[in-house]
C-alpha cells in the first residue's frame, strides 16, 4: 500500500479526521493520567521514605541523649573534678546540637517533632543543672530527683517514637 492509497483513502472519508482527532485526544488525555498517577505514587514513596529516615534519625538522636543524661547521672553521683563536669557538658551540648538537626532535617513529621522537642527540653534542663556544679557543691537529692524525671521524660520519648 502506497502512501497516495492511504492519501485517497482519507480524502474521500470526510469524518475520518475528526475521528482521528478524537481518539489522538483520548489517547493523550489517559496518557496525561497515567504519567500523573506515576508522578503522584513516585512522591508519595518518596515522603513515606523521607519520613521513615526521620523516625529512624530521631530514635537515635534521642537515644544518644538517653545515654548522656544517664552518664551525666552516673558519673555525677558523687564529687568529681571540674573537667569531668566540662566533659558531660560538652556531651550534653553535642546530643543538643544532634536534637536540633534532626528538627530540621526532612520527613520530621509534627508527631516526631513532638518527641524531639521534648526531648529537647529535658537535655537543656540536665545541662542547666550540670552547669550549676561548682567544686564546693555538687547535686543534692532534689536536683538529682529533677534529673531523673527529665531522664524518664527522655526515655518516654524514645518509647513513642520506636512505637511509631
Amino acid at each position: 500500500m502506497s502512501w497516495e492509497c492511504i492519501s485517497y483513502w482519507i480524502e474521500h472519508h470526510p469524518g475520518l479526521a475528526s475521528w482521528v482527532q478524537a481518539v489522538g485526544s483520548i489517547a493523550a488525555i489517559l496518557a496525561a493520567i497515567w504519567i500523573a498517577s506515576r508522578d503522584s505514587r513516585i512522591r508519595r514513596n518518596a515522603e513515606a521514605e523521607s519520613r521513615k529516615n526521620a523516625l529512624v534519625r530521631a530514635e537515635a538522636a534521642v537515644k544518644e541523649a538517653t545515654l548522656r543524661v544517664r552518664l551525666a547521672i552516673d558519673v555525677l553521683k558523687d564529687s568529681v573534678p571540674p573537667f569531668q563536669t566540662e566533659v558531660i557538658s560538652i556531651g550534653l551540648s553535642q546530643s543538643l546540637q544532634h536534637l536540633t538537626e534532626v528538627v530540621s532535617s526532612d520527613g520530621v513529621n509534627s508527631a516526631i517533632h513532638t518527641q524531639l522537642f521534648l526531648t529537647r527540653v529535658a537535655v537543656e534542663d540536665v545541662a542547666l543543672f550540670v552547669n550549676m556544679i561548682t567544686p564546693e557543691r555538687n547535686w543534692n537529692e532534689s536536683t538529682r530527683l529533677s534529673v531523673q524525671k527529665r531522664l524518664n521524660g527522655i526515655e518516654s520519648a524514645h518509647a513513642a517514637l520506636v512505637a511509631m
